[in-house]
């Protein structure tokens, strides 16, 4: 789904998988059950924590951030479980962490440009441009390694078609003239069926018509940030 679901979700994730690896490798395990929940609180935890850490060179910051936030709480989990719930509990600290997602920017820098705004912007695009992105069924954008996503949007649904094969189903709703609900359903692609739970929603409003795109931003509520992205049609 857009926002990368444009939020930076295609970020390699070998660094974390190796200090998962680590992880099964002596800590004392406690069994329990991990909700959603519990996962988006740890995730703000951890938020809170790299908004007030002082350190300058992002890569050390990174790695503060996991020793002393994501290692601990991994260390509670059983052997079987540590892989899985690391994952979500770093894909969901992409979605509910800003300050994380500028992180992981600057560590690997997307192929496309990501512009983070504070304040919603005003469209500059005409009823006739509208019309237009309305009777578009079909439409693409890039992930952060630069690969091609392919978009369906007809009926109220919305379809996620990956490289890989996979794919991701959400619903729509138009909320106003310019700007449509993206309500997650499911999703067989690793990243996005951990950044998204059913029922999660994203906003999406179209600024103006370029040639060969739409301009966007994107803004997961409750969020004072607004992704703007480039939503291409052919």
């Amino acid at each position: 789904m857009q926002l990368n679901h444009n939020l930076g979700l295609e970020h390699n994730i070998n660094e974390m998988r190796k200090i998962l690896i680590l992880l099964l490798m002596g800590l004392s395990h406690i069994t329990f059950s991990q909700t959603i929940t519990e996962i988006d609180s740890v995730s703000y935890v951890m938020c809170d924590y790299l908004k007030n850490l002082e350190i300058k060179n992002d890569t050390l910051k990174i790695n503060a951030l996991y020793k002393n936030q994501l290692y601990p709480y991994l260390g509670k989990i059983k052997p079987s479980q540590t892989e899985k719930i690391g994952q979500k509990v770093y894909y969901r600290l992409q979605r509910n962490c800003v300050e994380f997602r500028n992180l992981l920017d600057r560590l690997e820098q997307p192929k496309e440009a990501v512009t983070r705004l504070t304040k919603k912007p005003k469209p500059e695009i005409s009823k006739k441009h509208i019309k237009e992105f309305k009777n578009q069924k079909e439409f693409y954008y890039y992930e952060v390694t630069g690969e091609t996503t392919r978009v369906k949007m007809e009926n109220g649904k919305w379809t996620d078609s990956f490289p890989n094969k996979t794919s991701s189903n959400l619903t729509y709703k138009w909320i106003n003239e310019t700007e449509f609900e993206l309500v997650f359903v499911e999703s067989d692609n690793e990243t996005r069926s951990n950044f998204s739970v059913k029922g999660d929603k994203f906003i999406y409003q179209i600024l103006s018509k370029e040639d060969g795109y739409y301009l966007m931003t994107v803004n997961i509520p409750g969020q004072e940030t607004f992704e703007k992205f480039k939503f291409y049609y052919e």
